[in-house]
């Protein structure tokens, strides 16, 4: 069954987060632990010791043991933990006493003398006999007692955690040697048991508490994870979904993109990669087209010269036309027509020759001087329309490339701005520098312009902006493919500027010239 990266994620946070509660319990427990262990070891160790100086006191003095075994008994209710004095012979002479030690014994002492006890001293030694009896009845209690004590005998202090085999119960047993000062004489041994029950209710309530606290943890930890889970997925889900939408060709489809974090950047990046996408196919589709009206083109410029040509030849040589007057007027049609068949294939070559990089080598000309002749040369058809020409030239400026190919392109812009330019307009001509030190070319004129969308493709060939007062203009189309190329050519940028009604402004920008000026 196929989990979603949603599921996956909060069955690992939840995991990491149950790993975490559960060492987190465990060290507390241990810390806990090993602190009560450790101050109950030190509490005993200390009273121990204590009560070792003041019943080796009471030994040296060879007093009551019916008093010791009061002293023992006081101890062991203020410190909670059973108290056995032994000899340095094994034998057990005295003993704390307690009313549960000996309520399951009722052969050996009788329950209300257990319970007056500590105020009539047979009893007392009659409750340290009947302990000091069953230890050596039981061979195995014997055993264990005897090895612990030699281990005192030996001065050894002993701290241990075991399951005492008189009480049987979990205790902390501490053993102490009952001596002088100096550890020299040695006159018995001290154990000291105290009951690790309590400490075993605290940890239950430790583990219980923990077990609550971290199930609480675990719930509250569900939510906010489920919640993180679906902020880190949703955004990669709308990303699959805009993938898939791009995969089937909608470059419309955007992901939401919230924050400024990697997702957010993949999510900007796919949009981003959406509308290039997008861009490009209209792009792609933008050329397709006008390579089919390219072919159309041609062969329409292409046929409509051919179609003239063979209908006026074929009725002059069929003999239908026999008038003079009507034969010369179709040779020169036919002329006319075979000048711009020339023509227009003379521009496809220049195309052609052009994007092969075929062309001379570039050596240093003059920009204004080239500028000021072409604008002599146009102010004749200008004024046929009372279009005005200004130059704003420099003729020292000086750039580097081919001078009739740089002739071709000012007369390919003037000659463009003239048939796009109303009547009694102005054309503006410059060449200057630049802040950089560059030369630039510049042709302003006060036509129709060209819309934002379609100034993109002006250079591609036979293009023309569809509109009603620029269907009739003649010419092939062919002029500003002719001039990107010359650009090109150059390694020279242009930026076309143009608002409608307002006109438009060609702007070349060439290398920076190192030669000099002429």
């Amino acid at each position: 069954m196929k989990k979603s990266l949603s599921s996956r994620l909060m069955y690992t946070y939840m995991g990491l987060i149950a790993v975490i509660i559960i060492g987190i319990s465990i060290g507390l427990s241990y810390l806990i632990t090993d602190y009560f262990f450790k101050a109950k070891e030190n509490e005993l160790n200390e009273k121990g010791a204590e009560v070792a100086v003041i019943t080796n006191y009471f030994l040296s003095v060879d007093a009551n043991r019916d008093s010791v075994t009061r002293y023992l008994s006081s101890v062991d209710q203020l410190i909670g933990a059973r108290i056995w004095l032994f000899d340095n012979h094994f034998e057990l002479i005295a003993a704390s006493e307690r009313q549960e030690d000996f309520s399951q014994d009722s052969n050996s002492i009788d329950r209300q003398d257990i319970v007056t006890g500590l105020k009539k001293p047979d009893n007392a030694q009659k409750a340290v006999s009947s302990i000091g009896k069953q230890i050596k009845q039981s061979g195995a209690i014997n055993q264990q007692v005897e090895k612990i004590l030699r281990d005192v005998y030996d001065g050894k202090r002993v701290n241990s955690r075991i399951f005492h085999p008189y009480y049987k119960e979990q205790v902390l047993l501490v053993g102490l040697p009952v001596g002088d000062d100096k550890g020299i004489s040695k006159t018995g041994a001290i154990l000291l048991a105290a009951p690790i029950s309590g400490l075993d209710k605290v940890l239950h309530d430790i583990y219980l508490y923990t077990i609550i606290v971290g199930i609480m943890a675990l719930l509250l930890s569900l939510f906010l994870v489920r919640g993180l889970s679906k902020r880190i997925v949703q955004p990669l889900i709308s990303m699959k979904d805009s993938a898939s939408a791009i995969a089937a060709g909608d470059y419309t489809r955007k992901v939401e993109v919230t924050g400024d974090d990697e997702i957010a950047d993949l999510g900007k990046s796919l949009n981003s990669l959406g509308s290039d996408l997008d861009e490009f196919v209209q792009k792609t589709n933008k050329m397709e087209k006008l390579r089919r009206d390219f072919v159309a083109n041609v062969s329409h410029e292409l046929r409509t010269p051919i179609t003239i040509i063979r209908g006026y030849n074929e009725a002059i040589s069929d003999g239908m036309v026999t008038d003079k007057s009507c034969i010369s007027k179709y040779r020169g049609l036919i002329n006319d027509e075979t000048i711009r068949l020339e023509r227009l294939i003379k521009d496809l070559l220049d195309i052609s020759r052009l994007q092969r990089s075929e062309q001379e080598e570039l050596e240093y000309v003059t920009l204004g001087h080239i500028a000021s002749t072409v604008v002599d040369m146009l102010d004749v058809r200008a004024q046929e329309r009372e279009i005005r020409l200004e130059k704003d030239i420099d003729d020292s400026v000086v750039v580097k490339g081919n001078g009739d190919r740089l002739y071709q392109l000012v007369m390919i812009l003037g000659d463009n701005a003239i048939k796009y330019s109303p009547d009694r307009g102005v054309i503006k001509f410059g060449v200057f520098l630049n802040e950089k030190q560059e030369p630039v070319l510049t042709v302003q004129d006060q036509g129709y312009g060209i819309p934002q969308e379609d100034i993109p493709y002006i250079w591609e060939r036979f293009y023309k902006v569809d509109k009603s007062h620029s269907r009739h203009i003649p010419g092939t189309g062919l002029g500003l493919a002719i001039g990107k190329e010359i650009i090109r050519l150059h390694s020279a940028k242009v930026i076309v500027k143009s608002e409608i009604g307002k006109g438009t402004c060609f702007e070349v920008t060439f290398k920076k010239c190192t030669g000099g000026s002429k």
